[in-house]
């Protein structure tokens, strides 16, 4: 065999982006068996394991989509969504690790169904009742904060009571309903972007972990999101109006959306308002839309917040927490008015997927709020789909080092909820470093001409 020969016949033997798909996805499902075994064996995951494995498959899927945009293919729809749904799969099979937030959710569950309503009692005024199953005992005992009242809007107690019917006090049914909305969620976004950018968000361990796994309520948020997205492209008001009202009740993030995607068409605000009025109608409008949880949360809590940090370790001797969030939600508002002036001017045929930036909206809301979650990621990745940047990705497997809290970090000295500095750092700084990189890089392209 001669040289060139040999070089030529090379090629051949290389594993095509299929079989790198398929390797990546067979180790990945290692792994998440791997963590759900451990979550049923030990009642829970180290930390340091679930990080491991988070960046493990996080590197696997970010490897299949650069094999592919390398040699220009798409990866097989096949090979994407039969990973896709084994990953959610195993994942219902997997205590939530690292998590208390679903005894919350069982609990406004119980409160719904046998009571009426979730809003109108905490779950501390139930510690001395002798009429508690076991389950709920325990289910009760899990719960934190008990004395504050549930936080959560009447899009996620109606989704929360479904689960309760069709099992009381278990976790698994709200485990199937946010893997199957999940799922479709997938699907849409595969009428709007193409397959290798859907691979970054159906092969996420970020969205396994904490929608699958944890059962977060928020990814039934962005599916509503997406579902609008669609619907107005094809100008179906009406239904834009009622996604967009049960997106709002399964968070309050989805108002930020509201002027973008309803602009001045009467019938989707109309339809917003009276779907708002039906889904809280059964709790109380007022309580449903504006429970006491969720005060008690705006005005007191702050976790994970890099801005709030960082002007505590330079102004906070001068200035209040008070005054830092005043300055920073402000400044979010005149931003994002800006912007949808911007927006709007665009008119009534821009189509909103193709240049509505809600990844930017819903990383500058989070950076401006006290409380910044690994879940909350969700609202923006969808936008991540359709437009993907670095920073978006990068951040979905940075994100994940929230949980390096004193409530898992054992011997740490730290409160329950307090991070090291050190670990905010490591969420956000590769981030800012991305952001500056690509601004200077794309100062440089425009200087580019002028020095020819």
């Amino acid at each position: 065999m001669t040289p060139s020969s040999t070089t030529s016949d090379f090629p051949t033997h290389r594993l095509t982006p299929a079989w790198h798909a398929v390797i990546a996805g067979l180790l990945s499902i290692s792994a998440y068996l791997y963590m759900a075994n451990g979550s049923r064996h030990d009642g829970d995951f180290e930390l340091v394991q679930l990080l491991s494995l988070s960046v493990f498959c996080a590197a696997l899927s970010f490897w299949v989509w650069y094999v592919h945009v390398r040699q220009q293919q798409e990866i097989n729809l096949i090979i994407l969504l039969s990973f896709a749904i084994l990953f959610r799969v195993i994942g219902g099979l997997t205590f939530p690790v690292l998590e208390d937030d679903f005894y919350r959710y069982l609990w406004d569950a119980r409160m719904t169904v046998e009571f009426g309503s979730p809003y109108s009692m905490p779950p501390a005024d139930f510690f001395d009742h002798e009429t508690l199953s076991y389950r709920f005992e325990r289910i009760l005992d899990g719960i934190n904060y008990p004395t504050i009242d549930t936080i959560y809007g009447p899009t996620c107690q109606w989704l929360f009571a479904l689960a309760y019917v069709i099992s009381p006090g278990e976790i698994w049914p709200l485990q199937a309903l946010l893997g199957a909305a999940d799922m479709l969620l997938i699907l849409l976004l595969l009428k709007l972007a193409q397959p290798n950018s859907v691979l970054l968000y159906a092969w996420s361990p970020l969205i396994i972990k904490e929608f699958v796994i944890t059962a977060h309520p928020d990814v039934l948020g962005a599916l509503l999101i997406v579902s609008s997205l669609l619907v107005l492209h094809r100008r179906q008001w009406v239904s834009l109006g009622v996604f967009m009202a049960l997106a709002c009740g399964v968070k309050i993030f989805a108002l930020i959306l509201l002027p973008f995607l309803l602009r001045f068409e009467w019938k989707a605000w109309l339809a917003f308002l009276a779907t708002a009025m039906l889904i809280a109608q059964p709790f109380g409008i007022k309580e449903a839309w504006f429970p006491g949880g969720l005060s008690a949360m705006g005005n007191s809590w702050l976790f994970n917040a890099p801005i709030y940090l960082l002007a505590d370790l330079t102004i906070g001797k001068w200035v209040s927490v008070f005054a830092v969030k005043l300055a920073l939600l402000g400044t979010f508002a005149f931003a994002s008015a800006a912007y949808l002036i911007i927006y709007l001017k665009k008119g009534r045929d821009a189509v909103a997927h193709q240049e509505l930036r809600g990844d930017l909206l819903y990383l500058g809301l989070f950076l401006a709020a006290p409380v910044f979650n690994a879940w909350y990621l969700v609202w923006l990745l969808p936008f991540a789909v359709l437009r993907p940047t670095v920073w978006a990705w990068s951040l979905s497997t940075t994100i994940l080092l929230s949980y390096a809290t004193g409530i898992n970090l054992s011997n740490s000295g730290l409160e329950p909820y307090q991070h090291w500095p050190s670990i905010i750092a490591l969420e956000f700084l590769p981030i800012a470093i991305i952001a500056i990189y690509f601004f200077l890089k794309n100062q440089q392209r425009q200087q580019q001409p002028n020095n020819n």
